[in-house]
């Protein structure tokens, strides 16, 4: 495996992965860090394509991330200065207001909501791979899916009718 190329080929849609996943540059930027290097020490063996390797490898990331954070919403005295009311990334300023509606309706879903939403609808992938991605059937994922979407309308104002 020519790590390098890897690295060039994957960065961004991984990167995005999480930036949907967490809503943060900072924490998406370390996240996509932390996969990469688990990458380079882990064992990848050809048995699956490298994209799917590399998915599956940040689903596990993100996953840790998740468990860790409701850990430290226990610790007494912490505050998360990432939702303060007066923090608005450049990113936020430079989007159109659709896009950023979306972009926060999706933080209010629930985990795997957002994933398969991301999957299917936003990195394009097909009912096969995302089931394969998730480690769920088929029908599973376009369940789900269609879940999701509805909640998605839901938080962005739309109509309960959304496909």
């Amino acid at each position: 495996m020519d790590f390098e190329r890897a690295y060039e080929e994957h960065f961004q849609v991984t990167y995005r992965f999480f930036l949907y996943m967490v809503g943060h540059n900072e924490v998406a930027e370390d996240l996509t860090q932390e996969t990469f290097l688990r990458l380079l020490k882990g064992q990848y063996r050809g048995e699956a394509q490298l994209g799917t390797y590399i998915r599956q490898i940040a689903r596990h990331v993100v996953y840790d991330y998740f468990r860790r954070q409701a850990l430290i919403k226990w610790l007494p005295f912490r505050e998360d200065p990432r939702h303060a009311t007066d923090y608005i990334p450049h990113e936020w300023l430079t989007q159109s207001e659709e896009r950023r509606t979306l972009y926060i309706a999706l933080q209010k879903l629930k985990k795997e909501h957002r994933e398969v939403i991301i999957y299917r609808k936003i990195e394009e992938l097909s009912i096969e791979e995302t089931a394969q991605l998730l480690a769920w059937n088929q029908t599973k994922v376009a369940n789900t899916l269609r879940t999701a979407m509805k909640a998605l309308a839901k938080h962005v104002g739309g109509d309960d009718d959304a496909r």
